[in-house]
């Protein structure tokens, strides 16, 4: 699922310029896909942990039984 973006060193050596330039693009372009990924999944994680520090916070410290 990489599309070649993948290679070797000397393979890399070997590419024209142009090609060069068109690999490392797709590279920028792939790893901003994932860093977006990455960025929506850490906003879910950071909410939930959230959630979850409130409940056992009013469970807790303050008594309030929710269940």
């Amino acid at each position: 699922m990489s599309n070649g973006l993948d290679i070797g060193l000397e393979e890399f050596k070997r590419m024209k310029s142009l090609d060069r330039d068109v690999l490392i693009y797709n590279n920028v372009k792939h790893v901003r896909e994932l860093f977006k990924d990455y960025k929506f999944n850490k906003k879910f994680i950071y909410s939930w942990l959230f959630l979850l520090t409130v409940f056992v916070g009013l469970k807790r410290f303050i008594g309030l039984w929710l269940m």
